[in-house]
């Protein structure tokens, strides 16, 4: 299926459409998960957190942009909140 689709499927909230996209994503974004978590499963911990914002707010998506990036950005910003959180817990 064209990532257009996927997406659009995904808005529906149809669950082979979102396992497609996280198959095609998750390496990639596992890799940008790794970047900003102490350890691997800390990457994995926010690599899931990150699916569940994706599919929550695919709605919000723009087709102007990059899919992947916009993905990207939320795995990033999902560590950023998970380091702070543990921070003030500290």
């Amino acid at each position: 299926m064209v990532l257009k689709e996927l997406i659009n499927e995904c808005k529906k909230h149809n669950r082979k459409a979102q396992k497609e996209i996280y198959d095609r994503f998750s390496g990639n974004l596992f890799a940008s998960c790794l970047k900003y978590a102490p350890n691997y499963e800390e990457a994995q911990d926010v690599l899931q957190d990150t699916f569940i914002v994706v599919f929550n707010k695919i709605d919000q998506f723009k087709d102007d942009g990059s899919f992947e990036g916009w993905c990207r950005r939320i795995a990033v910003n999902t560590a950023l909140q998970r380091y702070r959180k543990k921070k003030f817990l500290i």
